[in-house]
């Protein structure tokens, strides 16, 4: 009958274990949030501080059917459930976040400890709309705003935000259906920010 290998000093099974064991683990990290910042064309009007970039809120949330397409535009009044297993590793869509502000070049540098010139704090917030009767495709919007801060005093130099949208399946069985429509609805949003923030004029104070 033949065995598992098991550890020992003699058999090189331990470490290859172990070293599949944390890439797998690696992989599963990287799949746990909706948000992949893809590859994106670098601004050619990055703006010359040095910013640290952090996500201040995140969260997704269902809101009432037909939400979306009532004129008042703060969906806050119109939740009706939290969706946490969209945004429950915060440090990972931090990091996400992260990734992307520095693949679009924004600041002349991020900085992920020490000091910088700036502080960029981001709240985004995720609804999606099942739609009226469950006869129309659920609609993810993503909203965006972002402060811009000194990073010596505090001061609130700027705010910004973004708004996205996108159209996901027409009856929403779970948050696997969720993953490419909030992921879409995001960079939308952040596209639009940080569309905002570097056609900006620099800071003299800075």
């Amino acid at each position: 009958m033949n065995r598992a290998p098991h550890s020992s000093p003699g058999n090189p099974a331990g470490p290859l274990l172990a070293t599949l064991l944390v890439l797998v683990a690696t992989v599963t990290a990287c799949g746990k949030i909706p948000f992949a910042p893809a590859t994106v064309v670098p601004t050619k009007t990055s703006l010359p501080y040095t910013a640290t970039v952090e996500l201040a809120t995140i969260g997704a949330f269902l809101v009432q059917p037909g939400a979306t397409m009532s004129p008042d535009p703060n969906l806050q009044n119109r939740i009706t459930a939290p969706v946490p297993a969209l945004t429950n590793d915060k440090e990972a869509w931090e990091q996400a976040l992260v990734d992307y502000v520095v693949s679009r070049r924004t600041f002349r540098t991020v900085v992920k400890q020490g000091a910088s010139n700036v502080r960029l704090a981001i709240r985004m917030l995720i609804y999606i709309d099942p739609s009226l009767g469950f006869k129309f495709n659920t609609i993810y919007v993503a909203r965006a705003t972002g402060t811009l801060s000194d990073a010596a005093t505090g001061r609130v130099l700027r705010e910004y935000s973004g708004f996205g949208k996108s159209v996901g399946v027409v009856r929403r069985t779970g948050t696997d259906d969720d993953k490419a429509p909030v992921n879409q609805a995001v960079h939308g949003a952040l596209s639009d920010l940080f569309g905002k923030l570097e056609n900006e004029r620099p800071l003299n104070e800075l």
